[in-house]
């Protein structure tokens, strides 16, 4: 929201009534209010507003006149205006105001009228630059023929920069010079009142208003937005990248890996070694256990049949049994024996 003293033009027809203003047309003193839609404005409260009766009035251009606000004891929001309407100690506050809300604006409080405020609302263009590059805030109209008397940029109340359009002279606001702030030189005959502002900074951000005065009057807004840039050590911080492997790592790596992988197979061997020494053991005493007892079987056997017979041999026919014993004594005899 802007605030701002200038001379306003209005032109209101003739009532008898007290709540509307008396006929005249021409100049009056009275305050500018400009303002981006969306934003909330802030119409101040005089003493005789504050308590007792009052209103505060919105008059249009075809002459109709709404109650924005009515006093009696308490403010209260018109029908039109419900729920936007906030009343602090001071001042009465419009929320959100857009493009219906332009006019001319008159507190009547105690039967005493107030002087007027010019509401003017914007829908302003956008441009974002990164912090440090200068930004070109666009105010383009007709300049030729137009008797161009003077053009004014704003930025939260504050004058950057005024153009005489008789002289060419060029005013700067508290803060600002040509270092800074600055419109082309050509801007009479290409019809371009832009402002360039250099090296723009955070604090630079807000709505910019261009006011030409001329023949047919141009009012536009542009809001500019500047990006913070963060510095490369603070996004390390916030954001950290894993150091890089040294030349180191990969041969430390491969060793880890293959003193792992060794351990690993003499272990094994290990186990598999314990593993088959028992099992043999358990083998061979069986093995032992089975030879010693086929050998006690045998010698029963020989001690049965005379030392060299098995009893198979014993358990023959008896033909078989007679030779078996002849050649017995002939074995005897060859070895020795009668």
């Amino acid at each position: 929201m802007r605030l701002y003293k200038i001379p306003v033009q209005v032109f209101v027809q003739k009532c008898d009534c007290l709540d509307t203003l008396q006929t005249f047309d021409g100049q009056v003193s009275g305050e500018l209010i400009q303002a981006s839609a969306g934003e909330d404005v802030r119409f101040p409260l005089s003493e005789d507003c504050r308590k007792g009766h009052g209103a505060l009035y919105l008059h249009l251009k075809d002459g109709s006149t709404q109650i924005v606000a009515s006093l009696a004891g308490n403010w209260k929001p018109g029908r039109a205006h419900t729920d936007r309407v906030i009343v602090s100690s001071d001042a009465l506050i419009l929320k959100n105001v857009d493009l219906n809300d332009q006019g001319l604006y008159e507190f009547t409080c105690e039967k005493k009228n107030t002087e007027l405020t010019d509401l003017q609302v914007f829908v302003p263009s956008e441009v974002v630059v990164s912090e440090g590059e200068d930004a070109t805030l666009s105010c383009r109209s007709i300049t030729l023929g137009q008797s161009v008397k003077s053009a004014r940029w704003r930025r939260n109340g504050e004058l950057l920069l005024e153009l005489n359009g008789r002289t060419r002279e060029i005013t700067y606001g508290r803060g600002f010079n040509e270092s800074r702030v600055s419109v082309p030189s050509g801007w009479y005959q290409r019809a371009n009142l832009s402002l360039t502002l250099k090296r723009a900074e955070v604090k630079d951000q807000g709505a910019y208003y261009c006011d030409i005065d001329k023949a047919e009057k141009h009012r536009s807004a542009v809001r500019l937005i500047v990006r913070v840039i963060v510095p490369k050590s603070v996004t390390t911080l916030q954001q950290p990248t894993p150091a890089p492997l040294s030349p180191e790592c990969p041969y430390w790596t491969w060793t880890t890996f293959l003193i792992t992988a060794a351990g690993f197979v003499i272990v094994g061997l290990l186990a598999w070694l314990i593993w088959n020494k028992m099992f043999k053991g358990s083998t061979r005493g069986a093995g032992g256990e089975t030879s010693q007892r086929e050998e006690g079987m045998n010698l029963r056997g020989v001690s049965n049949g005379g030392g060299l017979l098995s009893n198979s041999q014993r358990g023959g026919r008896g033909c078989r049994g007679q030779r078996t014993e002849r050649d017995q004594q002939q074995m005897f005899m060859l070895n020795g024996f009668h």
